[in-house]
């Protein structure tokens, strides 16, 4: 949910949608750099599903603390889910570019992976912190725990 500040760039979901951003632009710019255009779309895919989720994230916890419904609750557990999904598909992407990589050239991918997996672990926090399912983000986290253990 996010912060009670008023600010959706304070929030929790917001950061880790940013984080999500951030681990895909460093994976975009790996990618480029060894020729592998095909992640570097990817990446950027990625980004552009993420973003969105910033805003609707700000918005859904301002509809909980207005109504305090039960839809309102579910969907601030909805959407870090999903930024959990979307942050272990980066993590993925970001060790696949490292992967392509030698040297100091892979360092921005596997950074990337390395924030992907934290975002995920963040995400996961969210969706138990708004009365979610414990194990609900499990798949995700493992995913990107295992990506990024791959750099």
């Amino acid at each position: 949910m996010a912060a009670q500040s008023g600010s959706s760039e304070l929030a929790g979901g917001p950061a880790v949608v940013h984080t999500i951003e951030l681990a895909a632009r460093l994976t975009t710019l790996t990618a480029r750099l060894v020729g592998r255009a095909d992640l570097a779309q990817r990446a950027r895919t990625l980004a552009e599903r993420a973003a969105p989720l910033a805003a609707e994230d700000a918005a859904a916890y301002q509809e909980f603390l207005g109504t305090r419904s039960e839809a309102a609750r579910e969907r601030t557990i909805e959407l870090p889910l999903r930024m959990a999904d979307l942050a272990a598909e980066i993590a993925e992407v970001a060790a696949e570019a490292a992967a392509a990589t030698e040297g100091a050239i892979g360092g921005d991918a596997k950074v990337g992976a390395i924030l992907a997996e934290a975002a995920a672990r963040a995400a996961a926090l969210l969706v138990r912190v708004n009365g979610g399912d414990e194990t609900a983000a499990a798949a995700a986290t493992g995913r990107a725990a295992r990506a990024a253990a791959r750099v």
